[in-house]
């Protein structure tokens, strides 16, 4: 089986974000959207919870036909493990995917973003991922950022559809935007 890892804050989760995860459904058997628990940047974000029923809204946007995409918690699992202020790294992602599935094929989904060497360089133990694990990287065919949505919604504005769902500005809307670093 072949798994791919699609970690990000998704903070708010967008149409970006789910041209990722298509371009990915011809490559992979399963997807797992990992939201971020404790961003290893140490990004401000939304409550992880109300992350994840905004990722279960952009998925009513995903077509019907392709590999499985699923959200999963392995994030909150890991931070269950760890000490209470430390970040949560793609390296400990897809350790975790691994372990917990033997016999498969883990490989970790990049947008373009991530995947440029300034951004990758900060990735924590990004010369062993790139070793251990194939990286499949996304191309960008739309140039979208949640921290521009954001600025947008908390702004009381409406985002076109077209760069990220109404569901999940709904949602977005309605939560305690402050965000939490846990």
């Amino acid at each position: 089986m072949k798994i791919g890892v699609f970690g990000s804050a998704f903070n708010p989760p967008h149409m970006g974000h789910l041209s990722v995860i298509r371009q990915a459904m011809d490559h992979f058997d399963l997807i797992l959207v990992a939201p971020s628990y404790r961003h290893a940047f140490g990004k401000v974000m939304a409550d992880f919870a109300d992350r994840e029923r905004m990722i279960k809204a952009l998925f009513k946007h995903l077509p019907a036909d392709g590999s499985t995409v699923e959200l999963t918690d392995a994030e909150r699992r890991i931070a269950s493990r760890k000490g209470s202020a430390e970040p949560i790294y793609t390296f400990d992602l897809l350790s975790e995917v691994e372990n917990n599935n033997p016999g498969a094929t883990v490989s970790f989904i990049v947008g373009p973003d991530n995947a440029a060497s300034e951004t990758w360089r900060r990735f924590y133990k990004g010369a062993e991922i790139l070793e251990r694990w194939e990286v499949f990287v996304a191309k960008e065919v739309l140039h979208i950022r949640s921290s521009d949505i954001r600025s947008a919604l908390n702004s009381k504005g409406d985002i076109l559809e077209h760069l990220c769902p109404s569901e999940v500005q709904d949602i977005y809307k309605s939560i305690n935007t402050k965000g939490t670093t846990a």
